[in-house]
């Protein structure tokens, strides 16, 4: 038996029975060794750069390990948040980031692309490369449904300390247009860190500067309603008057699903006496001033109607 066969299964024995190419060089195992033990039933080569030790039991972990190594990226996402024992994650799905542009499809498991990765995304843990549990919350809010994204975030802060502060700033480090996750993010940082610390997008950002243009008072952003079981956020709005300023972005809306989702959200907040006018990207960037017009008018007769209403004064402010 060669010498070197040891040094494999020392190396595969704490690395869930893989080993990739660039390991066994190090370790000075040759190529000619791998093919040779491959050929013997020794070792299966699992993935392109990756072999693990025949007879192995299959695990989760294992394939995570060899889903890591053929990619030359980290574990991520729902699959990083199952290796930190997230609440709301278990061992299932197998996800991998990587550098943009160095993605590799591969049956069996999710390659993520990312343009921006820095040290202080990455981590390891039980030897398996994965991203840390800051950029997982992060990659998180794209690809899973957002109870579970704040289940995570409340289980990580309540774990390690300092954790959603952390949070907090790599994502406004992140945050940008056209990034998935930013929007769901946003709002859960603001329930937890106080309203107003983001706006939701570049089109509200726009949307702000426009109505302080026309002297309207300063608005609240992203507003919580609450009525019982029923949550809504309003993207611009002005509670003492039970008005807002919807950005009705499309690209919000592509589903019929989403689409139905927001027509029964608007109807509630109707019934809950909230007039609301909505802007589109074009109102607001192709005709600021007929559109400023327009709100201000808007803006003055809800005014002038609730306060001299009886009906807006019954009942609770919500």
């Amino acid at each position: 038996m060669s010498s070197s066969w040891p040094l494999l299964v020392g190396h595969a024995r704490a690395h869930h029975a893989t080993i990739t190419w660039s390991d066994a060089r190090g370790l000075g195992i040759s190529p000619r060794q791998i093919t040779s033990w491959t050929a013997a039933g020794r070792l299966v080569h699992a993935a392109p750069n990756v072999y693990v030790v025949a007879g192995a039991p299959t695990t989760w972990r294992q394939r995570l390990s060899v889903a890591a190594g053929s990619s030359g990226g980290w574990a991520s996402h729902r699959a990083a948040a199952a290796r930190w024992g997230l609440n709301g994650f278990s061992p299932r799905q197998i996800e991998v980031l990587v550098p943009y542009g160095l993605r590799r499809r591969r049956p069996g498991w999710i390659v993520h692309e990312s343009r921006s990765i820095r040290g202080v995304d990455l981590d390891e843990l039980d030897d398996i490369p994965c991203t840390s549990v800051v950029r997982t919350i992060l990659d998180l809010a794209a690809v899973a449904h957002p109870f579970r994204v704040a289940q995570a975030l409340d289980h990580a802060s309540r774990r390690w300390p300092g954790t959603l502060a952390a949070v907090d700033r790599r994502h406004a480090e992140l945050r940008r247009k056209g990034r998935r996750g930013c929007r769901l993010m946003s709002d859960l940082l603001d329930e937890r860190l106080g309203r107003g610390r983001y706006t939701d997008s570049d089109f509200e950002s726009k949307t702000v500067r426009l109505v302080r243009s026309i002297g309207l008072p300063e608005p609240e952003l992203q507003h919580t309603v609450r009525d019982g079981r029923f949550v809504a956020f309003i993207d611009l709005a002005w509670p003492a008057i039970k008005w807002g300023i919807e950005c009705d972005s499309l690209e919000h809306h592509l589903s019929e699903r989403a689409h139905n989702r927001d027509r029964r959200r608007r109807r509630r907040l109707k019934r809950l006496r909230w007039d609301l006018a909505e802007v589109t990207y074009d109102d607001v960037t192709k005709r600021p001033d007929e559109t400023g017009r327009e709100l201000l008018e808007l803006y003055r007769d809800r005014e002038r109607s609730f306060l001299s209403d009886p009906r807006y004064r019954i009942g609770p402010e919500r």
